[in-house]
């Protein structure tokens, strides 16, 4: 009993302390938050790229001052792409000037289904947005936990999930028909009845979802935002911030 007891200490000694290394990496490679003075932050400038370790909605919309409003944001104001991607990856939502037709909103705290008690608020949230503009899409990656999701909802109905959490090595919700580039790949789907198969993991053929899926997936529904600034013709503008 002593020698188990021992085990079992060493056992949640090690967890508290991967953990915390998780939790330190992830603050670590953050990007750092520089502060914007009001002129800086309200100099227009050009689309910057950005996307990993982040959560955006992209939404079919021209009125950046709708967007804010339909996701109830205080505080809000002017803000150019460089002071917005920055607050972006703090605590606030940036709201970038139009697209080609889509608006995107970016912010680390937007709610994403990181678990399955998160999933009814953010569908709820999604079939609103897509009530209102016709489509909403929202994706939310993080590669130190392997976190990767993609939804997208139109008319006022989600109509695709798929969330995947790699640190607990399954899927956190999959619902609704494949999307063409989707069907591209042979997604894990850890509620399968496949998946109870003892080789299922070990199948050549099985796409495990990563950053760059996501990416691509952004970029077939809507637009890859880590290739915003790669867009052509595209005037120095603002968009908007604000808090949720």
């Amino acid at each position: 009993m002593l020698v188990f007891g021992i085990l079992l200490l060493l056992v949640v000694a090690i967890r508290v302390i991967m953990l915390i290394y998780r939790l330190r990496k992830a603050k670590s490679s953050s990007p750092r938050q520089k502060v914007f003075s009001a002129a800086e932050q309200t100099t227009p400038d050009l689309p910057q790229g950005f996307g990993y370790k982040c959560t955006w909605i992209a939404v079919k919309a021209n009125d950046p001052q709708k967007v804010a409003e339909c996701l109830k944001l205080r505080n809000i104001s002017a803000c150019n792409w460089a002071a917005g991607i920055s607050k972006a990856y703090d605590d606030s939502v940036f709201i970038s000037p139009p697209l080609g037709g889509w608006i995107i909103a970016a912010g680390v705290n937007l709610p994403a289904p990181e678990s399955t008690n998160d999933i009814h608020e953010v569908k709820k949230m999604l079939a609103a947005l897509s009530l209102v503009f016709g489509e909403a899409q929202l994706f939310s990656t993080h590669r130190v936990v392997e976190y990767h999701c993609w939804i997208k909802a139109a008319a006022g109905a989600v109509t695709r999930i798929y969330a995947f959490s790699g640190e607990a090595g399954e899927n956190i919700a999959i619902e609704g028909r494949p999307t063409r580039i989707e069907n591209q790949y042979q997604l894990v789907n850890t509620f399968s009845e496949e998946s109870d198969q003892d080789n299922y993991f070990d199948r050549d053929d099985l796409t495990w979802p990563d950053e760059e899926l996501v990416m691509k997936i952004a970029a077939d529904w809507s637009i890859d935002p880590t290739k915003l600034d790669e867009l052509k013709d595209m005037q120095p503008t603002l968009g908007l911030v604000g808090q949720l």
